[in-house]
């Protein structure tokens, strides 16, 4: 059998020990708690993870973290199953530098170069993830020391989060990744908490078109995912490779549409758009921007909601999430208009409230193409109200609560899959969940992706 068989088998063993760590037990399972043991699994099966030899298990340890990465979306990490299953098995995972090599290391100030020194030595030469916090306050004492120390190992690096909260800092993060080379870099997040003090009245808008890199100039090759806050700073690498982009804003200036042009015409490749806050002042008129390759788009806390989606062209786009949009706006827009352009939508999101009526004039304009509507962090009792007659093709209904779960019998009369929190107190036979799916599916857990909270 070779590494991916491995691989693949080593997942499907170590998502039966989260089923089971999950509650879902099986009839021959004990819970062991004595000082040699604490598992979650059959007495037997421990027997045999025993007789084991140190290689063997730390071999296993190794594969499943790849297998997590690639096929389990970590609902409870690989290392915390272990130290379930048997005392010897975590002895020999703390030895193994597949455990340090994914750092979080947004912990007090005092704390983090400790704590990513740590791991930066125990990781030997595996790939990196590392998440860091500057702060102004400690940037002279330890915080260009934490930057330091992680560029310093620019070559390992495949996952990279920087968050400051000022522009002093964020100056400094400018300097020191102007020159550098991240063959292996596959996400970049830069999170800044400073709002710009530049740009204060809501009409100043941004309109520079020039994109052209200013971080990472010798080269990011395979870099897929940039998340950017704040752009009046924006730290841009090399964009021609990234597939998944997310812009957000607070409190500031939001880019004028031809910014926003300029912008994707330097993502030639990109497949996946979040957008969060006031990230665009104007839309074009209907049917001007022409995404050709944009396969899914998110948009949360917005007043132009209704603008978007009739601006768009985008003959594959697949996946939209509405987030937080304004009502009033979103079915004024449609009903003046009426002309949405998104044949190859399949699954539509709605996050938050939005009114009947505007549910109305939604469902309107995308009633030949949704086959799967998830609604979350808000009652799906209006947006039940319009079905079957306005969604005639829904294949798959996601609910994250509901008022009258009389509805829920219909949704499964009409033979359309149902997907249910497991706070919904129904008795019939559904799919449950506890947290949204990834974006995009491919995706690893993002922990700084707002879109993925539930409230």
């Amino acid at each position: 059998m070779g590494q991916q068989g491995l691989r693949a088998g080593f997942g499907r063993f170590f998502r039966y020990l989260r089923r089971i760590g999950s509650g879902e037990r099986d009839r021959n399972s004990t819970l062991y708690g004595s000082s040699e043991e604490s598992t979650l699994v059959n007495c037997d099966a421990i027997c045999h993870i025993q007789r084991l030899p140190d290689p063997v298990l730390g071999a296993i340890f190794a594969l499943s973290k790849d297998a997590e990465k690639e096929e389990c979306r970590a609902v409870f990490p690989v290392e915390r199953i272990v130290s379930q299953v048997a005392v010897r098995w975590r002895v020999v995972a703390l030895g193994l530098p597949e455990l340090w090599s994914s750092v979080d290391a947004r912990v007090r100030a005092e704390h983090q170069r400790a704590l990513l020194e740590w791991y930066l030595a125990h990781s030997e030469d595996r790939p990196l993830y590392v998440s860091i916090c500057l702060s102004k306050e400690n940037w002279d004492v330890e915080g260009k020391l934490v930057l330091a120390d992680v560029l310093a190992e620019v070559l390992r690096l495949r996952r990279l989060c920087i968050r400051t909260d000022s522009l002093q800092v964020e100056a400094a993060v400018l300097e020191a990744c102007r020159m550098l080379h991240a063959p292996i870099l596959e996400h970049l997040s830069y999170i800044s908490l400073e709002v710009p003090h530049s740009f204060r009245e809501p009409e100043d808008y941004i309109c520079e078109e020039n994109f052209r890199p200013v971080i990472f100039k010798h080269g990011v090759p395979n870099l897929k995912v940039l998340r950017l806050q704040h752009l009046e700073k924006a730290l841009y690498p090399p964009l021609q490779s990234v597939t998944t982009l997310h812009l957000e804003e607070y409190n500031c200036p939001a880019m004028v549409h031809s910014r926003f042009v300029a912008l994707l015409h330097a993502l030639p490749a990109l497949a996946h758009l979040s957008l969060y806050g006031s990230v665009i002042a104007d839309w074009p008129v209907a049917g001007t921007l022409h995404l050709p390759h944009l396969h899914s788009l998110r948009v949360a806390s917005t007043n132009q909601a209704g603008r978007m989606l009739l601006a768009l062209d985008a003959p594959v786009l697949e996946f939209i999430t509405l987030k937080d949009v304004r009502s009033a706006e979103l079915q004024s827009s449609l009903r003046r208009e009426n002309n949405v352009r998104l044949a190859a939508l399949r699954t539509l999101v709605v996050d938050g409230w939005v009114s009947a009526s505007a549910l109305n004039e939604l469902f309107c304009q995308l009633a030949n193409s949704v086959e799967e509507l998830r609604v979350v962090n808000c009652e799906a009792d209006e947006a039940l109200n319009h079905f079957p007659r306005q969604l005639p093709g829904l294949k798959k209904i996601m609910i994250h609560r509901v008022r009258c779960v009389a509805a829920l019998d219909d949704i499964v009369a009409a033979q359309v899959a149902l997907s249910l929190h497991v706070d919904v107190p129904w008795a019939g036979v559904a799919e449950r969940w506890t947290r949204l799916p990834p974006w995009p599916v491919e995706a690893d857990a993002d922990a700084d992706d707002l879109f993925m909270q539930l409230r």
